[in-house]
């Protein structure tokens, strides 16, 4: 057994007394070939200060050897030994054999410190010198695609796609599909995941194809495949609401309570679960779990227009009008939407404050004037309370949407 091969028995039995004495004999008596295998496997263990004597010794020993200075540069790099890193990959010249190796060291120090460009000049310098090297084409896919330049890391991947179905842990599919949905192109990212879903098997994977078929409303497609993203990990926060919008959308409403339910289970901040499964409670005559649900929601989030809203739908279908009025009051005038003026409307006709109602219809009308519901509405209103020449005005907008109203069409003939 080599010096190095008992080294390494060593480390892995966690005996670390005899370590610089082994790895002397080793580097006096062990051959090239074995040091070279030591230090990468010294590099693995996280024994880097063992790996950079070894490499320190083969370069002394083979001066024109570059390759040991990029995996020496690489170690310094990693242990924050900066400038005497770079200084190792800079010397390499452009005719060694390892100078493309020296570009891709010098790629990854500079794309981890957060300096993209330089790092993309030298992957496309590497990938001019080495045109079919793989890994080349793969980094430079991923920096293009992490960076948010989808086209030309298509290019890439597209290139890649011709031999590979994953490289590394990377499913070259997803990374096109992505891409191509990134840029907008949803049809064709579909088309990608229907004929490769068979590659889409990690739990990122499963999910981007999910909101990809949701995007192009292939719902039971993304049910099918946002079903097996919660399976497989229940606690994907980001799952459930676009769960619960592909079962809205295939009008579900069951499942959308369900997966409203159990999604707000692992984050009560999620104010799309709380406006779906409201509205499919609702549409399921749960009432009470609707209004549950809306209620809480504005406790998480008092400024959701949405939830107001639909609370207020709510109180109108249940006629509680003191409660629908009472939701507003605390809201300035200004801030009202049309719809609200609306259903603050309907609440004050029934409790007979015409005023108020008047000066809701009146408030709602400029963005309902082409309403049919409102203006019939709105029209019954003035007609209640006497006003003849508005509801006649009313009437004959409404008429212009529903002409074949009989009903109104002989008010507005008695008036």
């Amino acid at each position: 057994m080599s010096y190095s091969e008992q080294l390494l028995d060593a480390i892995q039995n966690h005996d670390f007394s005899e370590n610089n004495i082994l790895l002397k004999k080793a580097l006096d008596n062990d051959q090239p070939e074995i040091l070279a295998s030591l230090a990468s496997n010294l590099t693995d263990l996280g024994f880097t200060n063992l790996a950079k004597d070894v490499y320190r010794a083969l370069i002394a020993r083979f001066p024109k050897e570059d390759l040991f200075k990029v995996y020496l540069g690489e170690i310094l790099l990693n242990d924050g030994q900066e400038d005497d890193g770079l200084t190792l990959l800079f010397n390499i010249s452009s005719d060694s054999d390892a100078y493309v190796e020296s570009l891709l060291a010098q790629a990854d120090y500079y794309q981890t410190n957060g300096l993209i460009e330089p790092a993309k000049q030298k992957l496309l310098q590497a990938k001019n010198l080495a045109p079919e090297e793989d890994a080349i084409t793969f980094g430079l896919a991923e920096l293009d695609y992490l960076t948010g330049d989808y086209v030309s890391a298509l290019k890439y991947y597209d290139e890649l796609a011709k031999n590979y179905k994953t490289f590394g842990e990377v499913v070259i599919n997803e990374r096109i599909a992505t891409s191509l949905a990134k840029l907008g192109e949803y049809e064709e990212a579909a088309r990608v995941v229907r004929e490769h879903q068979n590659e889409f098997l990690s739990i990122d994977a499963l999910y981007e194809a999910g909101l990809i078929m949701l995007a192009v409303e292939d719902n039971k497609e993304a049910i099918k495949f946002l079903t097996e993203v919660l399976q497989t990990q229940p606690d994907f926060v980001n799952a459930y609401p676009l769960l619960a919008t592909a079962y809205s959308k295939e009008d579900n409403n069951e499942k959308v309570l369900e997966t409203a339910q159990t999604g707000l289970t692992y984050n009560e901040f999620d104010e799309v679960l709380y406006n779906l499964g409201a509205k499919a409670a609702a549409n399921l005559d749960e009432l009470t779990e609707a209004e549950r649900l809306l209620k809480k929601g504005l406790e998480i989030a008092p400024e959701n227009s949405d939830l107001l809203l639909q609370l207020s739908n709510l109180y109108l279908l249940k006629k509680d009008d003191q409660k629908n009025l009472a939701l507003f009051k605390e809201l300035p005038e200004e801030e009202l939407e049309p719809q609200i003026h609306w259903n603050r409307a309907v609440s004050y006709q029934r409790l007979e404050d015409y005023e108020q109602a008047k000066n809701e219809f009146l408030l709602a009308y400029p963005a309902f004037k082409e309403n049919p519901d409102f203006l019939r509405q709105m029209a019954n209103f003035f007609k209640e309370i006497g006003e003849n020449q508005i509801t006649k005005e009313v009437l004959s907008k409404y008429l212009q949407l529903i002409p074949e109203d009989d009903e109104m069409q002989n008010l507005y003939d008695e008036l």
